[in-house]
Parts: C-alpha cells; structure tokens; sequence
C-alpha cells in the first residue's frame, strides 16, 4: 500500500467546509438535514402514497425525503390531496425514505415498530418504483397542568417529556416530542409521541430578587426545583406516564416544588475584553439525563469581567463561558463545575484558556486523484465519551490548498474521523507514527496536537448477505449487528459496531468496515435504536453470533439465520 503526502504546491482550490461532528439520529425523529454538495441530475423516480395507520385515509403535506446511504442525494417532496409523492431524478442507490408531518410519528418506509429503523429502498439508475406505502401511526399526546404549592396555576413553565433511550453506550433519560410552555390556565399539551413509558418534567423561570417571606430584598430567595410528575425533584423517584399508538393521556397535574433558590456570582479573567460580548452558561450535571437536564441558564459578563446568575435551584452544574457569535482561532473558553446546596456562590473565578487545536494532512493511498479538490475532504470529530464532556468553541475546521487541515476550539477527548467523496473511505489516523484511529485524543486547553496524518483509501471491506428464517425463507423485517469480539472496541463510536438492514429485496449491506480477524454477526427481530452501543447487550450476543473474518478491501457475503 502507498500513500503520497501531497506536497504545499499543489495547485488546487482551497475552500473553507462547514462541518460538525457526526451525530447518531434515532431513526423516529425528524428526518435530519443533510448538507450535501450538488449532484448531476438523475434518472430514476420514486413515487407512493402517505395513508394514517388507524383509518387508511391519505394524508396531504407530508415531508417525504429519500437520502442515499453514502449522502451523495437527498431528495424531498411533499404529498399532495390523495397523499401521493413523487421524488424525481434520484441518482440510485441504496436509499433510506422518511416520511413525517406535524401529530404523527416519523416513519421510515418498511418500518415495523416505533423506535427502530425501517427498509432500506435500493434503486438503479433509470429505475421507476412505484406503490411505495406510509402508513404513518398518529402520534401519542400527553397533557396537563402545572400548578404552584397552593394549587393555582403557573402560567410560562416550561414542560419536557423524557423517554429512556441508548446514548453514549447506555440508557439514558433523554427529551422527546416538541415540549410545551404552560398557558394562563397552567396548561400544557405534548403531541406527536411515539408509544412507551414516559417521565414529564417541568421547570419555571425563577425571577430573582422574590424572597421567602414575600418581601423583595430581604431573606432567602424563593423559587421552584425542576419537578417531575406526580411532584418530585428527583427523576429517580418520577412516575412513568405511559402513552399507547395514538394515545392522549390527559389528567398528568402537579404542583412544582418551592426550594430556596441561589445566586452564583464571579469573575471571568483572562485574556482581553475587547468590546466581545461574553456569556456564562448555566446547565445540570446529570449523566443519567444525558445531558439534557432541565433548570439551566446564564447571564452576561459585564465589561469588568463579572458575572451573576440568579434563581439557581439545587444541583450539580456545569459552568461555561466563551464569546457570544465568536468562533475563530482565537476564542478562549473556561469551564468548571460547581454544586448549589441552598446558598449564593460568590468569588467564582472562570480563567479563559485557549482550547485544544488538532492540525494535520489529509494522504490518499496511489496519490492524490485527478481533480479531487480541497473542499470535497474534511476533518471530522466524535465525541470519544458518548459527548458528555465534549464540545467544540472553535470555527469550522477548513482544508487547505495542500490538503492540511486545523480544527481549532476542541475540548474532550475526540475520535478523528474523516468525510470524503463517495468510493474513498478513512483508513487510518496515524500520529507520530502511532495509528489512532480508535484512540481518544484528548484536548484541552492549550493543547496541540500536530502532524495528524489521515489516510484515505478506496479498498473498502463490505459485509453483504441475506436473512432467513427456520424455514429458508428470506426475511425483511430483521436487524442484522456485526460487532467485534474483544469488548474494548465495543463503545458508542466504535467502528467496529454496526446494524444493517435487510433492503427491499431481502439483502442487506455493510460498506466500510475494518479488517478484523475476530468479529461476531448475528440477525435479530427486533433492535431499539442505538441498542447495539450497549456493552450489556453485546456481552449477550456474543456467544450465540456467527464467527467472521473480514480482510482489506475484501467483499463477503454470508446467509444469516433469524435469531429470536
């Protein structure tokens, strides 16, 4: 294998990518929004109808979006008075179709089952496929009222369902639905739902300066605690609200809990003002939320370097700041945590630092391609932690004329990835002559990582095959998880760890993975999504899934038996 370093005079174009670290989506949220470069027109059509689950009546102004699994296209119609779509002029390829509208779940095409990912659709160039159905289940509602400690309504709370979902390799509490404000009446009402267990919570702004006794000015402060149905402050001790297909559960009233709320005071140092408007964030410390905790907030830095956030309840807290609408090279940032009993925390010094900068070179294996331009290869990063600690206050990380990279305003431990034009793929991450294409990089303030190469390769290793059952027959509706067996490459960015599904002909299909001598795959029923990160869940497979080996570049197709 060789690969060339492409030397600082090569003449190509240099364009500045907007990018972010990959994100895992469930596959029953909003479809996301891939920005993807311009693509020639294609030849193939795509066209069905969108009906509800419970009637079978077609339903009009559904979002239909079809993307190739490689985001070369990405393509969206709506339906129109006989809920029909057409999406005209697809490239081909092995494409996943959601359909979604406002008080139904989000569907993808041959979906079975809430919280889990449908059929792909495999499409050839000029090909026209038609009769394509949706049938969308409604959505489940929860609805309500928030109330004060003597029973009167509270008017602006703001109301969040949290569902148990895998993130990060676990189970955590994590929002679901659009979240609701209370009305005048303290009412709220959350639509859209996918059926299961629920936990609400609600959170009031706590106006400072209101005191125990009613007098501003004098005393303790007074305020409310995030509370979580039937009326606690802790999510442990919440009651499950649990939503059926279509289901409005009504009647979920509670009061939230009054708490002695306190004021956190400081000084951001460090660095200079220079007219940048700063701003210090406020937001709970609570893994088993997933960093989605209610009862966060902030305040400004004054131009003396002073803050003050008031109406803070009890809690674990992460405290933050960087400059407001600034994301260049010279961004400075400052974090710490702080944990609130009841008392004002004054005197707390918040030093900015510069954060972490990865720089390196992007090295094609043969050279680098005729006509491969700068702007079609960019760095990426993933949270090495599950993104618990992990962000980024830098610019967008840009590709030089050379094919040097900097991505600046990194803090956490990352993963370097890579994305690149369709048939090239990451090879390898190698520092100091050390491959870490699966090791975290940790970065924080003031640190500098150089001489990152990023080798790309078109030799990619395919998994392939088919899914049958006791009887021979070939299945569709299964999920297929290919993972390694040493668990310390278990883990939710591993690369090793993937699922697939069987497409529209009964074949499924895993492109880039690793060479690896010792994997395990097995064909499954049923998989909730992101399942497959969990270390619990894998160290139950592993004795019942079929040995694999899987070389460089090498292709291999395998006829799997549905498990149960």
């Amino acid at each position: 294998m060789r690969y060339v370093l492409v030397s600082l005079g090569a003449v190509l174009f240099a364009s500045s990518v907007a990018t972010t670290g990959p994100v895992e989506v469930s596959a029953q949220v909003t479809p996301p929004r891939a920005t993807t470069p311009a693509v020639p027109k294609g030849t193939a059509v795509l066209s069905g109808t969108v009906v509800a689950a419970d009637t079978g009546a077609p339903i009009r102004r559904v979002q239909v979006r079809a993307m190739t699994s490689d985001g070369k296209d990405n393509q969206v119609a709506l339906t129109d008075e006989q809920g029909r779509f057409e999406l005209r002029e697809l490239v081909g390829g092995r494409y996943t179709v959601f359909a979604s509208r406002a008080g139904f779940m989000a569907w993808q095409y041959g979906q079975q089952r809430p919280n889990q990912r449908g059929t792909p659709v495999e499409m050839a160039p000029g090909q026209r496929l038609d009769k394509l159905t949706f049938a969308l289940p409604r959505g489940g509602v929860i609805a309500g009222r928030v109330m004060d400690e003597f029973g009167e309504p509270l008017p602006e709370v703001q109301v969040q369902v949290l569902r148990g979902m895998f993130q990060g390799g676990s189970r955590r509490m994590m929002p679901a639905g659009r979240g609701d404000s209370t009305d005048d009446q303290g009412a709220f009402r959350i639509y859209g739902l996918q059926p299961g267990d629920y936990v609400v919570s609600a959170t009031a702004r706590n106006e400072s300066g209101m005191t125990m006794n009613g007098r501003p000015g004098a005393g303790p402060e007074q305020g409310y605690a995030p509370t979580y149905y039937p009326g606690t402050p802790s999510v442990s001790d919440a009651q499950r609200v649990t939503v059926g297909v279509g289901q409005e559960v009504t009647g979920v009233s509670f009061g939230l809990t009054p708490t002695r709320v306190s004021r956190i005071s400081g000084r951001v140092v460090g660095g200079t003002r220079d007219g940048i408007q700063e701003f210090v964030s406020l937001m709970p410390d609570d893994p088993a939320l997933g960093g989605f905790g209610m009862g966060g907030g902030g305040g400004p830095v004054q131009p003396d370097g002073t803050f003050e956030i008031g109406g803070v309840a009890p809690g674990r807290y992460i405290l933050r700041t960087q400059p407001r609408g600034r994301r260049d090279g010279d961004t400075l940032v400052a974090m710490t945590t702080v944990t609130v009993a009841g008392a004002d925390l004054a005197g707390i010094v918040l030093t900015l630092q510069r954060p972490g900068v990865l720089r390196g070179v992007f090295e094609f294996e043969g050279g680098v391609p005729a006509g491969m331009q700068p702007a079609q290869v960019r760095i990426e990063w993933v949270p090495a932690d599950g993104g618990m600690s992990t962000f980024s206050a830098g610019p967008r990380p840009a590709t030089n004329s050379d094919f040097t990279f900097s991505a600046p305003g990194l803090m956490g431990p990352v993963l370097v990835r890579a994305s690149a034009p369709p048939g090239w793929y990451l090879h390898s991450v190698v520092h100091n002559g050390e491959d870490i294409t699966d090791t975290p990089v940790p970065l924080g303030p003031g640190v500098e990582v150089r001489d990152v190469r990023v080798r790309l390769t078109q030799r990619a290793s395919t998994l392939s095959g088919t899914v049958r059952d006791e009887r021979g027959q070939v299945v569709l509706d299964a999920t297929v998880v290919i993972f390694p067996a040493d668990d310390t490459k278990w883990g939710s960015s591993s690369r090793f760890t993937r699922t697939a599904r069987p497409d529209t002909q009964g074949r499924f299909e895993v492109r880039t993975l690793p060479a690896y001598a010792n994997y395990r795959v097995i064909a499954l029923p049923s998989l909730e999504d992101g399942q497959a990160s969990d270390p619990e869940f894998l160290a139950g497979l592993r004795d019942r899934a079929e040995r694999l080996t899987l070389n460089e570049g090498e292709a291999k197709s395998v006829d799997l038996r549905l498990r149960q």
